[in-house]
């Protein structure tokens, strides 16, 4: 399973998306599923957002951004909860190879971000043309993150380094001091419980653990708060699998 995302109007309707089995639906927390790509072409899905105002609006960032078992054909919508999809402007002639994470702004819901290896696109029009002039043109972004409470603020990683903008997505600067210098993959998560926290989980070059870092002032530096002696990860991070399966959690 690539993203899993719980419907915001409807606590036991939960969405899934599979590295080459498309997107599937459960409306009794997870029970039972039922798939809703089965007359699309074989797509992976990796990034799923629901538009908090109108459930029926669902985007999808297609492709698996963990091993490539399935190419992106760009951001696919629906109107209708899922029943059927379109293509929106970001499609597949002229998607980038691959795209993971995809948000929607909580109260202008026209504006959405996506993470991609091309960089991280913005759209303001609800999918209809998309940008990214924004100084990560070009670079695998492997995770994206809004702050909680203010949308203009958005973090996002390289497998290497940490990048915040404080202007809704326009533009990017690296920061996170107290990062590890070199890393095989980062990924980000907040909490809305303290706005200001961030968390970056970081992989060694050879994609074994490396370290938990914590920021208590929005990314700008961060101490490390757990090792691979204090977590005691053991076998977990021996298989040093982190290119692929390396997740990060944070409580609400």
């Amino acid at each position: 399973i690539n993203s899993i995302i719980v419907d915001p109007n409807s606590p036991t309707t939960y969405y899934s998306g599979a590295p080459a089995g498309g997107i599937w639906k459960s409306i009794n927390s997870g029970s039972t599923w039922s798939p809703l790509s089965d007359d699309l072409p074989q797509i992976g899905v990796s990034g799923i957002a629901i538009d908090p105002s109108n459930s029926d609006i669902i985007y999808i960032a297609t492709g698996d951004d963990d091993a490539a078992d399935s190419y992106s054909v760009g951001v696919m919508k629906s109107t209708n909860g899922g029943i059927t999809w379109n293509p929106t402007g970001l499609n597949a002639s002229n998607s980038p190879f691959s795209m993971n994470d995809i948000y929607i702004h909580p109260t202008e819901t026209n504006i959405l971000w996506l993470a991609t290896n091309k960089g991280v696109y913005k759209t303001i029009n609800s999918g209809t043309t998309w940008t990214n002039i924004n100084g990560l043109e070009g670079l695998n972004i492997k995770d994206i993150k809004i702050k909680p409470g203010n949308p203009n603020t958005i973090y996002a990683v390289t497998d290497k380094t940490f990048y915040i903008s404080t202007n809704g997505g326009n533009l990017f600067s690296a920061s996170g001091t107290g990062l590890p210098v070199s890393s095989g993959r980062l990924v980000i998560d907040v909490t809305p419980n303290n706005s200001k926290v961030v968390y970056v989980l970081s992989a060694a070059n050879d994609y074994s653990f490396q370290g938990l870092y914590k920021s208590v002032d929005s990314g700008a530096t961060f101490t490390e708060v757990a090792t691979y002696t204090t977590v005691g990860v053991g076998d977990v991070f021996e298989s040093k699998q982190a290119w692929y399966d390396m997740s990060l959690a944070v409580s609400d």
